[in-house]
């Protein structure tokens, strides 16, 4: 008997550790939205409809339903039955994925972009991407099959107890893992490239538009990378009602710096320079020049 309690009391614990978390995970999602909000009307909004633009804006908005809506609903309502629990179990699994390939799909058109749509990275990235994000779909699934809920313990307790669930999800944040392992190792072989084949304009990529795309992917590949390790580790060891502490945080974050990187890029371009090779004497003081060994440098200025 009092193992039972112990389990049931650890269990609660679980439930509401977890609830705190995804509170918080939708707290910072709804304040980047705040603070980024005048960019996306000014960058997006703005600009012609076309398919980044689409995928942005479902990418952006797809938290708002699955992890302050849908999760909120769950965790700080009480009531929910078993079945009305498993629904939105299914609901937010599957949207979770569906959101993270939304975004590595506008992430990987990026990559697609700084090679300048190289032909054989038209044919290898869609079938690379299938190939990794199509086991997550299906890990997914057999995830959701083995999720069982009990009833909380008192009728006036919010969430959903979990009693079991496997360990297969894991498979989603793997797919993660290694295709941002990819496109991070894609973004920076053109730099590598660039600084061996230009190595007399060192600063030429890395100091503008290239620091921001370097910097974000950077940024990007290793918060997710610990998010997604940690969530593997819970995963496989600790009891069900606590497996999901950092899951709705990866969420939040993973379309946050999803929508950062594009807007970023955007505002860059929006505040485009000129980039011209002008010669000018060694010692000549120049704004924003980078002396070259032959006494040239790279000035610039603004367009008009």
């Amino acid at each position: 008997m009092a193992s039972m309690q112990n389990a049931i009391l650890e269990g609660l614990f679980g439930v509401v550790l977890v609830a705190r978390a995804e509170v918080a995970a939708a707290a910072m999602y709804i304040w980047d939205y705040v603070l980024t909000f005048g960019m996306e009307v000014d960058l997006v909004w703005s600009s012609r409809w076309n398919i980044i633009k689409v995928l942005f804006l479902v990418q952006r908005y797809l938290p708002l339903v699955d992890t302050c809506i849908l999760t909120l609903y769950r965790d700080l309502l009480p009531g929910r039955s078993i079945h009305g629990c498993a629904v939105i179990e299914q609901a937010t699994g599957y949207m979770y994925v569906a959101g993270y390939v939304v975004s590595e799909i506008l992430l990987t058109l990026r990559v697609w972009a700084v090679w300048n749509r190289h032909r054989v990275l038209s044919v290898i990235l869609p079938i690379g991407f299938l190939v990794v994000w199509a086991p997550a779909f299906v890990a997914m699934y057999f995830f959701q099959k083995g999720l069982q809920f009990a009833p909380m313990p008192s009728a006036g307790l919010s969430g959903c107890f979990i009693i079991h669930t496997n360990d297969v999800i894991k498979w989603c944040w793997v797919s993660l893992i290694i295709w941002n392992a990819v496109t991070v190792s894609l973004m920076i072989i053109p730099g590598v490239r660039d600084c061996v084949v230009m190595p007399d304009l060192p600063n030429f990529r890395s100091t503008r538009l290239w620091s921001i795309v370097y910097r974000d992917g950077t940024y990007f590949f290793i918060y997710l990378f610990v998010l997604s390790i940690l969530n593997i580790i819970l995963s496989v060891t600790v009891i069900p009602t606590k497996r999901f502490f950092f899951s709705s945080l990866e969420r939040s974050l993973h379309a946050i710096l999803a929508s950062r990187a594009i807007l970023h890029m955007r505002n860059h371009v929006k505040r485009q320079v000129e980039w011209e090779l002008t010669e000018i004497l060694t010692g000549n003081p120049i704004e924003d020049a980078s002396p070259l060994p032959d006494g040239r440098a790279i000035a610039v200025r603004p367009v008009s």
